[in-house]
């Protein structure tokens, strides 16, 4: 009884996967009849032409390219429904080949698409994201809305999404960032507005974004920069705001950054770096803020940032650049990977500079030993001691190479060498031009140290062994006050004892 049972069930459940079956073929053929495949356009005066990958069957295509033509599309152009014929798609993007020819995002797509990771917006002429333009779009993960004319985000335009994980919005006409913009975006990791018009950012604006590690804002109009700014972004690693308008960075600007690694902040107009700008930035690694307006650097700028190993400085017009600016940081400097650029300032070669012989010797990576070889100061010392320089020069020529002895016994020059090359395409380093040099330019490592003159001031406080001149600053400034107060009274009733008594503080 039990073996005639299972037979006849088995039967009836064929019959129910045939007839499942025969409707999904129903469903299909009704779907073809009544919807226009997107992936199968013949129209020449079709708006959209869609190009698919591997197939063009109904649901087959993953990969998806649409071009928008002949004067445009509506919302509520008939078109649009037909993108429920290949509702497997993972990639999309739209391109736009006529002026006006997009104007809105073109949201009643995304709905048919369960399956979307990828879309992107090239070319159109969108003004403004509206909000909730893409509200629970779970399944994307990667959205690009670049080289559009895009003027406004609206709060929670982009609310609700996740997985996103990467957005991006370069080369648009964002005039500014408001609060709630990005909301409920759990999963992004790296926002991209760069070349854009950004003049303001709201503060909060990026709070909801505690998952954030890289965000670009260069190429706007950032002016002004406040800790409020960037609240919420505690594991943010890297921010780039290079060619903005900056010129003043008050104290505690990055505080809230704690986990960022890389600042860039090049081609600015800054001139003023408060003593505790980098204060809160522990973890920082590289700092670059080369083509600037810097004529000083505060002594302990960089005592909130002691983990720097990477500094870049070129082109901006510093006087002065001592062993107590470099302190905080001079170890790091030391290491394997580390580098610092300084060229194109206006550095006189001076007893201030001396820590760049010891840091050659001591430096284990090629980048920072090559640029210390090749760094360039004015030299405007006595005649005298300019001949004695031209005849050390010529001594150098003549033996090829100043430090040729130290590179052929330095076991980590090799090393260090196949590091250069590896890491170049980490670092975005510009070359630049090749400058004339002028006639009082003088290679500082060339230099000997008993060579390099001192500034009156310290020079007057200076015995003849040299000392770094964070020494002799405080020596000078230990002998300003001596010599101001109570030791002017002394000299004046006890000259001889004035004199031992200078004579034991080593200022005699």
């Amino acid at each position: 009884m039990r073996a005639q049972k299972k037979p006849a069930a088995l039967l009836l459940l064929l019959f129910a996967i045939d007839a499942l079956h025969a409707s999904r073929r129903k469903q299909k053929d009704k779907l073809i009849q009544t919807t226009t495949n997107i992936c199968d356009i013949s129209d020449r005066d079709s708006k959209i032409h869609c190009y698919c990958d591997h197939s063009q069957e109904i649901n087959e295509a993953v990969k998806t390219e649409c071009w928008v033509f002949n004067g445009g599309i509506e919302k509520s152009d008939s078109l649009w429904s037909s993108f429920i014929s290949q509702s497997n798609i993972e990639n999309l993007a739209f391109n736009v080949r006529a002026d006006g020819g997009l104007s809105f995002v073109p949201t009643n797509v995304l709905k048919y698409l369960r399956k979307l990771r990828n879309f992107s917006v090239k070319f159109s002429s969108i003004k403004n994201i509206e909000s909730y333009s893409f509200v629970n779009l779970t399944t994307v993960q990667e959205m690009t809305l670049t080289k559009n004319q895009i003027v406004t985000l609206s709060k929670y335009a982009f609310f609700n999404l996740p997985n996103l994980t990467i957005l991006t919005l370069d080369e648009n006409r964002i005039n500014k960032l408001v609060t709630e913009t990005f909301y409920e975006l759990p999963s992004l990791e790296k926002l991209y507005l760069t070349s854009n018009n950004i003049s303001v950012i709201e503060g909060g604006t990026f709070k909801h974004l505690v998952n954030l590690l890289e965000l670009e804002l260069d190429r706007n109009n950032i002016s002004e920069l406040k800790k409020e700014c960037f609240n919420g972004l505690a594991n943010l690693k890297r921010l780039d705001l290079r060619r903005n308008n900056l010129s003043i960075l008050n104290s505690f600007t990055f505080t809230e950054l704690w986990n960022l690694q890389e600042l860039l902040l090049d081609y600015n107009e800054i001139y003023i770096l408060a003593q505790r700008t980098f204060d809160g930035l522990s973890q920082l690694k590289k700092l670059s803020l080369s083509h600037n307006k810097l004529v000083s650097l505060i002594n302990g700028l960089f005592e909130g940032v002691r983990g720097l190993s990477a500094l870049d400085l070129r082109h901006n017009k510093l006087k002065k650049f001592t062993f107590d600016n470099v302190r905080p940081i001079y170890d790091n400097l030391k290491k394997q990977k580390s580098f610092i650029y300084l060229e194109g300032n206006e550095f006189d070669c001076d007893c201030h500079l001396a820590w760049m012989h010891k840091l050659r010797h001591e430096a284990r990576s090629i980048k920072v030993r090559t640029a210390l070889e090749n760094f360039v100061c004015k030299f405007n010392a006595d005649p005298s001691i300019n001949v004695h320089l031209t005849f050390y020069e010529k001594s150098v020529i003549e033996s090829n190479n100043l430090f040729e002895d130290d590179k052929n016994h330095d076991k980590d020059y090799k090393d260090n060498l196949d590091d250069l090359f590896q890491d170049e395409t980490e670092e975005e380093f510009v070359e630049e031009p090749k400058i004339i040099r002028k006639e009082n330019e003088k290679t500082l490592l060339q230099i000997p140290v008993e060579l390099l003159p001192c500034p009156a001031a310290t020079k007057s406080v200076t015995d003849k062994t040299y000392t770094y001149p964070s020494q002799n600053e405080a020596k000078d400034y230990r002998n300003l006050i001596i010599t101001s107060n109570s030791y002017k009274a002394c000299a004046t009733i006890f000259p001889f004892v004035f004199l031992v008594l200078l004579h034991l503080k080593g200022l005699y």
